[in-house]
């Protein structure tokens, strides 16, 4: 079961990664109701759609290094603890948290360039 946790504590990190990379590197410059940052803001106008992608990306890219970095640090610590689960299903919350808090500062950027 440990080996299991392990795994799903580096799935966010990963994630944030390869979509954020993809993002900031690569955004596409085609307002997309199906992919990548969709707020009622970010979706006024393609200029601030490929804004919004861009500062997402480059937040999720950025913040999913020191994610993986505690989740690799948790399991060398805790991966053999019985309660290990309890501390993988805390880190897990604490990924996802971070993911959605990075929309704030990206809404900010949007209200104070777009309006």
């Amino acid at each position: 079961m440990n080996m299991v946790m392990i795994l799903v504590d580096f799935l966010i990190p990963a994630l944030m990664l390869l979509f954020g990379l993809a993002m900031w590197k690569a955004p596409s410059h085609k307002v997309d109701k199906w992919y990548g940052y969709r707020t009622r803001r970010a979706l006024k106008s393609r200029e601030a759609y490929v804004f919004a992608q861009v500062r997402m990306g480059r937040i999720w890219a950025w913040t999913a290094l020191p994610l993986g970095a505690a989740a690799l640090i948790l399991s060398l610590i805790f991966g053999k603890d019985p309660g290990f689960t309890k501390i993988s299903l805390a880190l897990l919350g604490g990924q996802v948290l971070v993911m959605v808090l990075a929309m704030i500062p990206v809404e900010r950027a949007l209200k104070k360039k777009f309006g």
